[in-house]
């Protein structure tokens, strides 16, 4: 027996603009409950699980879900969750939108019907989306006739299925399983991205062999364990940029980056650009 229903007309006011993205900070635990609509789940920070009558999932910054229509599912365990709630009317896209149906990722993520499909980014691909979807959040809120809101949201919203189905098809289905041995590492790193961290201390977290957790590692991510905590670190210092006010220097401070010219270069390498082009281009979308 599902205990309850969230119906379309608790959230979408405006029958024309049915898509509303909903930022949960924090999430708190959430007992089973299903939809009239489509949501799709992009986890900011935190952790915590997401469960069903048969199955629990951790979840963890990157980890990204959707849930479609009368599917049941809640959380627990919620530790400093935050997350960005997508929903929009199961019959805004349609099945056959398009050619969305040809991807084979978007078949994996938004056409499962009986299942929770689960997919964990990489904090650049992370910190890459988040900014759509606050483009999307801002889109959709502006219900003013005429401003040409409406279509941009939708248009983000498509931007963001697609980005997704192309790294699902893109990534191996044994990297996001490997990576569940590595949750209390990951914990770990999130915890210290304020300073750099050395093998040695991860190896001790991990209780591991360092040949062990830098092989696991790689198999799941495709970066060492450093280069991996360097990326968290940069996506934490991406959105410290978003919320501005801060000089880059306090940024790559915070962000355990003593030297700002190193910072910036490991910032590049991640990101493809500067900190500062990244301020500018992140400053420019909401100007």
């Amino acid at each position: 027996m599902i205990d309850s229903i969230l119906s379309d007309t608790s959230y979408f006011w405006e029958p024309t603009m049915q898509l509303k993205v909903i930022k949960r900070d924090p999430e708190i635990p959430y007992r089973l409950h299903s939809h009239e609509f489509n949501e799709l789940v992009f986890v900011v920070s935190g952790r915590g699980v997401n469960y069903t009558k048969s199955e629990q999932q951790p979840l963890q910054e990157g980890s990204v879900f959707f849930i479609p229509p009368g599917v049941e599912h809640g959380y627990k365990d919620a530790e400093n969750l935050v997350l960005y709630n997508i929903i929009y009317a199961r019959n805004l896209l349609g099945r056959k939108f398009l050619d969305l149906p040809s991807l084979p990722g978007y078949c994996s993520i938004f056409m499962e019907t009986q299942s929770i499909p689960y997919l964990l980014l990489s904090p650049s691909q992370t910190a890459e989306l988040i900014p759509l979807i606050q483009m999307m959040e801002k889109e959709a809120d502006d219900q003013s006739y005429g401003s040409g809101s409406r279509p941009l949201a939708l248009a983000y919203l498509i931007e963001l299925i697609i980005s997704l189905s192309r790294i699902w098809d893109q990534t191996p289905r044994e990297t996001n399983q490997g990576t569940r041995r590595l949750w209390e590492v990951i914990s770990y790193m999130d915890q210290h991205l304020d300073t750099s961290l050395s093998t040695e201390d991860l190896v001790e977290v991990a209780n591991m062999s360092t040949s062990t957790l830098n092989r696991l590692f790689k198999q799941s991510t495709g970066l060492s364990p450093i280069e991996f905590h360097i990326h968290k670190r940069v996506a934490h210092a991406c959105t410290l940029i978003q919320r501005r006010g801060l000089s880059m220097s306090q940024v790559s401070e915070a962000c355990g980056f003593k030297d700002p010219n190193y910072f910036s270069r490991q910032f590049r390498k991640v990101m493809g650009m500067s900190p500062k082009q990244y301020q500018q281009i992140f400053t420019s979308r909401f100007t």
